[in-house]
């Protein structure tokens, strides 16, 4: 019956990230793969859809719980930013300084933004929201084809800054870091040494990729829905335009250092509030921009939670504990062993955070008590939780592409690229330095 369980979780999760690459809705084959895992586990299925701590439901709602004003406020902003022209205003400073003429550098130059604000503690989302009105104007003067947003924007937001490079404060390497007993800044030339590494490929990707795409006759496609501003629409000036995000990060930094409760959302209604008062002349219908930006963050939420609840009822699951037995005593050593445990248990529950939270929680003891280096186990568990989360059937890859407006079919490659394969690269690296004790 375990064995069945185990084949169960496959067979559930291959039909969600092959469902999820035809493009079928997320909702929906959450559903029946949460059944169908249940199922194969001997599970009640009433109370793995809609039970306790450990259903379907639970997980879905805990996750909409903790994010849905994320999201909501998120999505507020790009559509003032949208909207009023004030991501125009940005787009145009940045095209006077990088020129329309290089493309690679308009794609790295978002990958820096989105790399620095997400660096300095920033929800992904909120940076993405904040982002993606910025990057359209830009794309369109360049022709750059929109799906390699997606490219540009994982390499700032899934990838070295979600826990190799020393201090980031992201939920990830933050549990790891108290789990094992170390500080933030721990492993310092490990981290640095395979952001290093991460960054030179994903750097490679994107090139290669952005060269294909030229070679393919691939442009720039106006999205339906997408703001037009008109050219003889007054702008607002740069810096008017940059004050709210310049308010949103500057009240996080510093409510952050120190330790105001709920900083977050004290920071996007701030945010908010100022876009609304800065913005007034730009904007036709302070109403419309308000509804329509809330309405356009329930679906990313929805999608994200969906496969939050599928990766709760696996996790429950029997055939999960065998995964686990078997992982602990595979050949290889403790650092290969805490990697497979954290990319299965990542790629099992579609989050590297929730993986390494339940890690911290449930399985260092055994791998601490083997005499490795605490600091080295830390940043090789949350940095191979990452890479696990970013399969395909990933909460959070589903509410970000639908943000973007794009889907798995014509984005997941880039995600696959530079969140799995540069981070491998750097993965393999920094678990040669653990164990010849360069840490």
């Amino acid at each position: 019956m375990e064995w069945i369980g185990v084949a169960g979780i496959v067979v559930g999760l291959v039909f969600f990230v092959i469902a999820a690459m035809k493009g079928w809705n997320v909702l929906i084959t959450s559903l029946v793969t949460a059944v169908i895992i249940a199922l194969t586990n001997g599970m009640d299925i009433a109370a793995a859809m809609v039970g306790g701590e450990s259903s379907y439901v639970t997980g879905l709602a805990g996750f909409v719980q903790k994010n849905l004003l994320i999201f909501m406020g998120g999505a507020i902003m790009g559509e003032f930013m949208d909207k009023s022209g004030a991501a125009k205003a940005i787009a145009n400073a940045v095209m006077g300084k990088v020129g329309s003429k290089s493309p690679y550098l308009v794609l790295l130059g978002i990958a820096a933004v989105g790399a620095v604000l997400t660096y300095a503690g920033i929800s992904m989302f909120v940076a993405m929201f904040a982002l993606i009105p910025l990057a359209r104007p830009l794309f369109k003067e360049c022709n750059i084809p929109w799906h390699l947003f997606c490219a540009a924007w994982t390499l700032a937001a899934c990838s070295f800054t979600m826990a190799m490079i020393p201090g980031v404060p992201a939920i990830a390497w933050i549990n790891a870091a108290n789990g094992c007993g170390v500080s933030l800044t721990a492993a310092p030339v490990m981290g640095i040494v395979g952001s290093i590494v991460a960054i030179a490929v994903s750097c490679v990707y994107i090139k290669f990729a952005l060269k294909r795409a030229q070679a393919k006759g691939e442009t720039y496609e106006t999205s339906a829905g997408e703001a037009e501003v008109a050219d003889d629409k007054p702008l607002p000036g740069v810096a008017v335009a940059l004050l709210p995000l310049v308010l949103l990060i500057a009240i996080i930094i510093v409510g952050s250092q120190l330790g105001v409760a709920n900083i977050i959302y004290i920071a996007m209604v701030t945010a908010v509030v100022a876009s609304m008062v800065l913005f007034h002349k730009h904007i036709d219908s302070q109403r419309d921009v308000l509804g329509n930006g809330a309405k356009a963050a329930l679906g990313p939420a929805l999608f994200t939670s969906a496969a939050v609840g599928v990766g709760t009822v696996a996790a429950a699951s029997v055939g999960f504990t065998v995964i686990y037995e078997a992982i602990f005593n595979m050949p290889g050593g403790t650092y290969v062993s805490a990697a497979t445990m954290a990319a299965v248990l990542g790629g099992v529950m579609g989050s590297g955070s929730g993986a390494v939270g339940i890690i911290a929680g449930n399985f260092l003891d055994p791998y601490l008590a083997t005499g490795v280096n605490p600091a080295a186990l830390a940043k090789i568990i949350a940095t191979s939780a990452t890479i696990g989360g970013a399969l395909p059937n990933s909460g959070a890859m589903f509410g970000m592409l639908a943000a973007m407006g794009l889907n798995h079919k014509n984005s997941y490659k880039h995600i696959a690229a530079i969140s799995i394969g540069a981070g491998l690269c750097a993965l393999i690296v920094m678990i040669v330095m653990a164990n010849i004790g360069i840490v």
